[in-house]
């Protein structure tokens, strides 16, 4: 750290005293160095001989820009004198640093390094003898004044890529299909480096095919023309074949032989039909070479049965084994992928806005087919009456209702417009807030213990059109006890009449154990003696089936009740002739009747059973008796009830 932070101080220090002397560079005439060689093949190897007396601090930089007026960065300075050019340039190498008590120094000196590295080349041999070499037009070919062709059999041949724009050279051997090694070497006119590498090439080593020769895209137009993009080679003449549909390719009179990507349209197509396309090339042997089928993709404007939602359907494409996935665009933009899906719900569209799409296949290789683009807006339709909906009592002061959605007219966005009126009143005030989006909606401002509530409903899509009238009026039910029944309010639920009411049981924990069908009846006589459940719903489905009305769900209490007379009158008219005891939700039942005195006159552990008055079969005399019960409730607990009621004669 403290050499680096010295170095840095002593090359300040130079800047400031002998800037002048540079000017704008940072390349000054005050250094020595010697560097060998100044010019050679790459990877050149390098070697610096300082030649500065008492210099001290001496850095390099070894691929400087010349004209900087900057100090290179610490990365690119060294203290080696030695370095290794892997590839061709002309590099600056920049020696600087200081003479004790004197001044700064500094000094560039150019290296050439000039390409060794072997042409590219390719090879394609025949049967008959022939060979084609195609040398690769690059930086390296481009880099020497000739390429050497030396063809194994005694001939040779020299070229430059610079000036001959053929790259491709032909040779017929005597020897028919025997091939010897051929050899491709860069050369230079003059210097130290002469020549490069050599590339061998061989029959085994040539490609047979013309596989680079290939469909890049298929792109369908609404005008009926295809316009095909490939990968053609310099001299080999190819074709674009297509099959309309029969299953025969026939030609289009389109190709060319020329290197890279080419481009054809072909014209009086149907823009609604599956094309499929391929390239037949001939190659230097003279045999024709297929390429890869490509088809035309073709998008039905698929129907639109929902508004703000676009259907948008494609055929399956023909040739499936390369296929990678589907892509759909709206505008330009990709808004779904699949691989196997050939159909698209868009549910982001507004009304009034038109779009455009187009099903994009994705094929390996970087192959692209494009479907003819269609544009279409949303249609608009009003939306339909509400037809299907129901009404459920949620607690004492919430009743919730939802409604379903039918038809045309429905959008992404709406006002589901809710209305209600005391039942048995057509006062119906709109109780929704406005843009209600939310087809279950929540009434908070009722009172479900004393009063039933009737609602409809309307539907305004977001283009601003609404059902041409409000759905039939769906009712809720008040249930109430009666201790040994439930019953529930007569009046319909619905206009269009009551198809039947079911009675939902459950247990305490809010599961149903049972669904009692009523018919049109509005009560239940409850088994008070052995009932389990004590929680009940009634249910009621309209005559046309789609409306529905659920009441509050009604709890009785699990305590005991005790009905105690308190006379009773045993004269033979037939009325209140006994004491009778009612017990409801007990589990055992103990009762003693006393006399004033304490004598025992009547005892039993049923609950049906009653005192009728008599004492060992006589008349017991009027005035007061005394009684005892012991009860269990349903949780175990036990109760004693005592008291007094009076017998009159």
């Amino acid at each position: 750290m403290k050499i680096n932070l010295l170095i840095l101080f002593l090359l300040c220090a130079f800047l400031f005293v002998d800037r002048n002397v540079f000017g704008q560079s940072f390349c000054g005439n005050t250094g020595k160095f010697l560097v060998t060689p100044s010019e050679g093949c790459a990877p050149l190897t390098v070697n610096i001989t300082n030649q500065m007396v008492n210099a001290e601090n001496v850095t390099y930089a070894y691929d400087f820009n010349k004209n900087s007026t900057s100090p290179p960065e610490e990365k690119d300075r060294s203290f080696e004198l030695s370095h290794v050019y892997d590839l061709p340039g002309t590099y600056t190498i920049l020696q600087y640093g200081s003479i004790k008590d004197v001044a700064g120094f500094s000094l560039c000196k150019d290296v050439i390094v000039k390409e060794n590295r072997a042409p590219k080349a390719e090879l394609m041999t025949c049967n008959n003898g022939r060979a084609r070499l195609t040398i690769i037009s690059d930086s390296i070919s481009q880099a020497y004044n000739a390429i050497e062709i030396n063809w194994g059999d005694g001939s040779s041949q020299s070229v430059s890529i610079k000036n001959n724009g053929a790259l491709f050279y032909d040779h017929q051997y005597a020897t028919g299909g025997n091939f010897p090694a051929i050899t491709v070497q860069g050369k230079y006119a003059t210097g130290i480096c002469t020549q490069g590498l050599k590339t061998t090439l061989t029959k085994e080593t040539a490609p047979q095919s013309l596989a680079k020769i290939r469909i890049r895209s298929v792109e369908m137009l609404p005008s009926g023309d295809a316009k095909i993009l490939y990968d053609g080679m310099e001299g080999i003449a190819t074709e674009i074949w297509i099959d309309k549909g029969d299953g025969q390719f026939v030609t289009t009179g389109k190709g060319g032989q020329s290197d890279g990507a080419q481009a054809a349209t072909i014209t009086g197509l149907n823009p609604q039909q599956i094309y499929r396309f391929k390239l037949s090339s001939k190659n230097f042997c003279e045999n024709l070479i297929d390429s890869p089928v490509v088809s035309s993709m073709v998008v039905k404007e698929g129907a639109v049965s929902l508004d703000e939602i676009i259907s948008v359907s494609w055929e399956h494409y023909p040739n499936t084994d390369n296929l990678l996935q589907y892509q759909l665009k709206r505008d330009g933009v990709v808004i779904f992928s699949s691989l196997d899906q050939l159909s698209y719900l868009d549910t982001d569209v507004k009304c009034g806005t038109t779009y455009q799409y187009e099903i994009v296949a994705i094929i390996e290789n970087d192959v692209r087919s494009y479907s003819t683009p269609f544009s279409i807006a949303p249609k608009s339709a009003a939306p339909e009456t509400i037809t299907t909906a129901s009404v459920t009592v949620k607690d004492e002061k919430t009743i919730t209702t939802q409604v379903a959605l039918s038809g045309e007219g429905l959008t992404s966005s709406y006002d589901l417009i809710v209305e209600r009126a005391t039942l048995g009143s057509q006062d119906f005030q709109q109780i929704s807030q406005p843009d209600n989006q939310s087809l279950l909606f929540d009434d908070v401002d009722v009172n479900t213990s004393e009063n039933a509530y009737c609602y409809r409903f309307t539907y305004e899509n977001a283009c601003n059109l609404r059902s041409p009238a409000f759905s039939a009026p769906v009712c809720s039910i008040l249930l109430q006890n009666r201790i040994t029944d439930v019953h529930w309010n007569a009046d319909s639920p619905f206009t269009a009449g009551v198809a039947s009411y079911n009675l939902i049981q459950m247990n305490d924990a809010g599961t149903v154990q049972d669904e009692i069908p009523k018919q049109l009846a509005t009560s239940h006589m409850l088994d008070i003696e052995s009932q389990s459940a004590f929680s009940f719903q009634v249910k009621a489905q309209s005559n046309d089936g789609n409306m529905e009305s659920y009441s509050n769900v009604l709890s009785l209490r699990r305590n005991p009740i005790v009905l105690i007379p308190d006379a009773f009158t045993p004269n033979g008219d037939a009325h209140n002739e006994r004491f009778e005891v009612k017990a409801y939700f007990v589990s055992t039942f103990s009762m003693s009747v006393f006399t004033r005195w304490g004598e025992v006159v009547f005892q039993t552990e049923n609950s049906a059973e009653s005192w009728d008055g008599n004492i060992k079969n006589e008349k017991a005399p009027g005035g007061y008796y005394l009684y005892k019960i012991e009860i269990t409730d349903a949780t175990g607990q036990q109760i004693s009830k005592n008291g007094s009621f009076l017998l009159i004669r």
